[in-house]
C-alpha cells in the first residue's frame, strides 16, 4: 500500500492558497512582483505539474490495472474530465493578469476554487483510496519520479517548504523523513527561510 501523504499534503496546500488568493485578490495587486501574482504564480505551477504527472502517469497506471473493473474505469474518466474542466478558468486568471482587468479576479478565483475543491473532495473520497488498494508503493512512486522530474532542483526548494506551509507535525515529519539529511539541513536552513521571504506578501495580504 503506498504512502500518500505527500498527495493529502498537496490537496491541503491547494486548498490554503484558494483561500490566500481569494483574499489577495480583493487588493486588485496584479502588477508584477504583486502578492496576488506571486501566489498565484506558485500555485499555478505546482497544480499544472500535479495535473500534468496524474495524467500522464498516474491514471493511465490505474487503467491498466482496472481494465476489466467498468465503474473504476468510469471513475477515471470523471478524474480526466474534471482536470479538462478546470482549465478555462485558470487561463482566464492568466489573461486577466495580462490584460490587468483586476475587477474580475474574485470572481474568477471563486471559480476556480470551485471546481478545484469538488474535483480535490472527489478524488480523495473516490481515487485514492482505490490508488492505495491496487498500487505498490515502487508503482506510486514511478507518479513521484515524475512530478520531481518536472519541478527540478529549482522547483524542489520551493515545493517541499510551500507544501508543509501549515502542515501538521506528523505530515511534516514524513515528508521530511523521506529527504536524505543534508537535503533536509538545506530545507530548514535556506529553502524554508526563502520561501517564508517570497511569500510574505502573499500572507500578509489575505490576512
Amino acid at each position: 500500500m503506498p504512502d500518500l501523504t505527500l498527495m493529502y499534503a498537496t490537496h491541503d496546500a491547494f486548498r490554503r492558497d484558494l483561500g490566500l488568493l481569494a483574499a489577495a485578490a480583493e487588493d486588485r495587486g496584479t502588477a508584477p512582483g504583486s502578492a496576488f501574482r506571486t501566489g498565484w504564480e506558485t500555485f499555478q505551477t505546482f497544480l499544472t505539474i500535479h495535473h500534468t504527472a496524474e495524467d500522464k502517469v498516474l491514471w493511465p497506471m490505474m487503467r491498466a490495472k482496472l481494465a476489466d473493473e467498468p465503474a473504476q474505469l468510469r471513475m477515471l474518466d470523471e478524474m480526466d474530465a474534471e482536470h479538462e474542466v478546470l482549465d478555462p478558468p485558470l487561463e482566464a486568471v492568466e489573461d486577466v493578469l495580462t490584460q490587468g482587468q483586476q475587477q474580475r479576479l474574485p470572481a474568477l478565483v471563486a471559480a476556480v476554487a470551485d471546481k478545484l475543491v469538488h474535483h480535490l473532495d472527489h478524488e480523495e473520497r473516490a481515487a485514492l483510496p482505490v490508488v492505495q488498494a491496487v498500487l505498490s508503493q515502487e508503482e506510486y512512486d514511478i507518479f513521484g519520479t515524475e512530478q520531481r522530474k518536472m519541478l527540478g532542483l529549482k522547483g524542489g526548494a520551493l515545493y517541499f517548504p510551500w507544501v508543509l506551509d501549515g502542515a501538521s507535525g506528523d505530515t511534516q515529519r514524513t515528508a521530511l523523513g523521506a529527504l536524505p539529511p543534508p537535503v533536509r539541513m538545506i530545507y530548514k536552513a535556506v529553502w524554508r527561510p526563502r520561501y517564508e521571504k517570497r511569500t510574505r506578501a502573499f500572507s500578509q495580504a489575505a490576512a
